[in-house]
Protein backbone atom coordinates (compact mmCIF):
# COMPACT_ATOMS: atom_id res chain seq x y z
CA UNK A 1 0.00 0.00 0.00
CA UNK A 2 1.27 3.31 -0.70
CA UNK A 3 1.85 6.05 1.59
CA UNK A 4 -0.98 8.20 0.26
CA UNK A 5 -3.40 5.36 0.70
CA UNK A 6 -2.41 5.04 4.30
CA UNK A 7 -2.87 8.76 4.86
CA UNK A 8 -6.31 8.67 3.27
CA UNK A 9 -7.28 5.71 5.46
CA UNK A 10 -5.96 7.48 8.49
CA UNK A 11 -7.93 10.63 7.64
CA UNK A 12 -11.10 8.57 7.15
CA UNK A 13 -10.55 6.78 10.46
CA UNK A 14 -9.93 10.09 12.24
CA UNK A 15 -13.04 11.64 10.67
CA UNK A 16 -15.08 8.56 11.60
CA UNK A 17 -13.73 8.68 15.15
CA UNK A 18 -14.55 12.39 15.47
CA UNK A 19 -18.06 11.69 14.12
CA UNK A 20 -18.57 8.92 16.67
CA UNK A 21 -17.37 11.19 19.49
CA UNK A 22 -19.64 14.01 18.30
CA UNK A 23 -22.56 11.57 18.09
CA UNK A 24 -21.82 10.38 21.62
CA UNK A 25 -21.79 14.01 22.84
CA UNK A 26 -25.13 14.73 21.15
CA UNK A 27 -26.65 11.57 22.62
CA UNK A 28 -25.29 12.49 26.05
CA UNK A 29 -26.85 15.98 25.74
CA UNK A 30 -30.19 14.46 24.71
CA UNK A 31 -30.00 12.01 27.61
CA UNK A 32 -29.28 14.79 30.11
CA UNK A 33 -32.09 17.02 28.81
CA UNK A 34 -34.55 14.09 28.88
CA UNK A 35 -33.47 13.24 32.42
CA UNK A 36 -34.06 16.86 33.44
CA UNK A 37 -37.44 16.92 31.67
CA UNK A 38 -38.43 13.65 33.38
CA UNK A 39 -37.60 15.14 36.76
CA UNK A 40 -39.71 18.24 36.02
CA UNK A 41 -42.52 16.06 34.66
CA UNK A 42 -42.45 13.81 37.73
CA UNK A 43 -42.59 16.87 39.99
CA UNK A 44 -45.59 18.16 38.08
CA UNK A 45 -47.29 14.75 38.21
CA UNK A 46 -46.75 14.59 41.96
CA UNK A 47 -48.15 18.10 42.31
CA UNK A 48 -51.12 17.28 40.07
CA UNK A 49 -51.75 14.05 41.93
CA UNK A 50 -51.67 15.95 45.22
CA UNK A 51 -54.44 18.26 44.00
CA UNK A 52 -56.52 15.79 41.95
CA UNK A 53 -56.65 12.86 44.35
CA UNK A 54 -58.47 14.83 47.10
CA UNK A 55 -60.85 16.18 44.46
CA UNK A 56 -61.59 12.67 43.23
CA UNK A 57 -62.05 11.42 46.78
CA UNK A 58 -64.41 14.29 47.56
CA UNK A 59 -66.31 13.64 44.33
CA UNK A 60 -66.65 9.96 45.16
CA UNK A 61 -67.91 10.79 48.66
CA UNK A 62 -70.29 13.39 47.24
CA UNK A 63 -71.68 10.94 44.68
CA UNK A 64 -71.98 8.27 47.37
CA UNK A 65 -74.02 10.68 49.52
CA UNK A 66 -76.08 12.24 46.74
CA UNK A 67 -76.55 9.15 44.53
CA UNK A 68 -79.49 7.71 46.47
CA UNK A 69 -81.10 11.14 46.69
CA UNK A 70 -80.76 11.59 42.94
CA UNK A 71 -82.30 8.17 42.36
CA UNK A 72 -85.16 8.98 44.75
CA UNK A 73 -85.71 12.33 43.08
CA UNK A 74 -85.69 10.71 39.64
CA UNK A 75 -88.25 8.17 40.83
CA UNK A 76 -90.42 10.94 42.30
CA UNK A 77 -90.25 12.97 39.12
CA UNK A 78 -91.15 9.91 37.05
CA UNK A 79 -94.16 9.27 39.31
CA UNK A 80 -95.20 12.92 39.05
CA UNK A 81 -94.97 12.82 35.26
CA UNK A 82 -97.01 9.61 35.20
CA UNK A 83 -99.65 11.20 37.45
CA UNK A 84 -99.73 14.34 35.33
CA UNK A 85 -100.21 12.26 32.19
CA UNK A 86 -103.15 10.49 33.81
CA UNK A 87 -104.67 13.79 34.91
CA UNK A 88 -104.19 15.33 31.48
CA UNK A 89 -105.90 12.31 29.92
CA UNK A 90 -108.76 12.69 32.42
CA UNK A 91 -109.07 16.42 31.70
CA UNK A 92 -109.04 15.75 27.96
CA UNK A 93 -111.84 13.18 28.25
CA UNK A 94 -113.85 15.51 30.53
CA UNK A 95 -113.33 18.36 28.09
CA UNK A 96 -114.51 16.18 25.22
CA UNK A 97 -117.67 15.25 27.17
CA UNK A 98 -118.33 18.90 28.06
CA UNK A 99 -117.85 20.03 24.46
CA UNK A 100 -120.20 17.28 23.26
CA UNK A 101 -122.86 18.32 25.78
CA UNK A 102 -122.38 21.96 24.87
CA UNK A 103 -122.86 21.12 21.20
CA UNK A 104 -126.09 19.24 21.97
CA UNK A 105 -127.41 22.08 24.14
CA UNK A 106 -126.48 24.61 21.46
CA UNK A 107 -128.39 22.62 18.84
CA UNK A 108 -131.35 22.28 21.22
CA UNK A 109 -131.33 26.00 22.02
CA UNK A 110 -131.08 26.85 18.32
CA UNK A 111 -134.08 24.62 17.58
CA UNK A 112 -136.09 26.21 20.41
CA UNK A 113 -135.26 29.77 19.37
CA UNK A 114 -136.02 28.99 15.73
CA UNK A 115 -139.43 27.58 16.77
CA UNK A 116 -140.20 30.64 18.91
CA UNK A 117 -139.18 33.05 16.15
CA UNK A 118 -141.20 31.12 13.56
CA UNK A 119 -144.24 31.20 15.88
CA UNK A 120 -143.80 34.94 16.43
CA UNK A 121 -143.57 35.48 12.69
CA UNK A 122 -146.76 33.48 12.04
CA UNK A 123 -148.56 35.26 14.91
CA UNK A 124 -147.42 38.61 13.52
CA UNK A 125 -148.80 37.63 10.11
CA UNK A 126 -152.15 36.58 11.65
CA UNK A 127 -152.35 39.78 13.70
CA UNK A 128 -151.52 41.88 10.65
CA UNK A 129 -154.22 40.15 8.59
CA UNK A 130 -156.73 40.31 11.47
CA UNK A 131 -156.11 44.00 12.15
CA UNK A 132 -155.53 45.28 8.59
CA UNK A 133 -158.96 44.22 7.26
CA UNK A 134 -160.99 46.00 9.98
CA UNK A 135 -158.65 49.01 9.79
CA UNK A 136 -159.19 49.30 6.04
CA UNK A 137 -162.92 49.01 6.56
CA UNK A 138 -162.80 51.66 9.30
CA UNK A 139 -160.65 53.89 7.07
CA UNK A 140 -163.26 53.51 4.29
CA UNK A 141 -166.11 54.41 6.67
CA UNK A 142 -164.18 57.44 7.98
CA UNK A 143 -163.40 58.57 4.44
CA UNK A 144 -167.06 58.36 3.46
CA UNK A 145 -168.11 60.27 6.62
CA UNK A 146 -165.54 62.95 5.82
CA UNK A 147 -166.80 63.21 2.27
CA UNK A 148 -170.41 63.59 3.49
CA UNK A 149 -169.40 66.22 6.05
CA UNK A 150 -167.37 68.18 3.50
CA UNK A 151 -170.20 68.00 1.05
CA UNK A 152 -172.60 69.38 3.62
CA UNK A 153 -170.27 72.17 4.67
CA UNK A 154 -169.48 73.25 1.16
CA UNK A 155 -171.21 76.11 -0.77
CA UNK A 156 -174.44 75.47 -2.54
CA UNK A 157 -173.79 74.74 -6.14
CA UNK A 158 -175.06 77.35 -8.56
CA UNK A 159 -178.31 76.76 -10.22
CA UNK A 160 -177.57 76.02 -13.79
CA UNK A 161 -180.70 77.76 -14.90
CA UNK A 162 -180.20 81.16 -13.22
CA UNK A 163 -177.17 82.20 -15.17
CA UNK A 164 -175.74 84.39 -12.44
CA UNK A 165 -172.92 83.20 -10.29
CA UNK A 166 -173.42 83.57 -6.62
CA UNK A 167 -170.82 85.15 -4.51
CA UNK A 168 -169.38 83.00 -1.80
CA UNK A 169 -170.71 83.53 1.65
CA UNK A 170 -168.31 84.91 4.18
CA UNK A 171 -169.36 82.38 6.80
CA UNK A 172 -168.99 79.50 4.42
CA UNK A 173 -165.35 78.71 3.80
CA UNK A 174 -164.36 75.67 1.94
CA UNK A 175 -161.16 73.98 2.53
Amino acid sequence: MSHTDQVIQLIIIVVAGVAVVMQACVLLAIFLSLKKAMAVLQAQIVELRASVVPLLLNSRDFLARVGPKIEATTTDVAEMVHGLRERVASVESSTAVIVERLDRQTIRLDTMLTGVLDSLERAGGYVAVAINKPLRQLAGVLASIKAVVETMRGPVPPDPGSGAAQEPDENNHSL
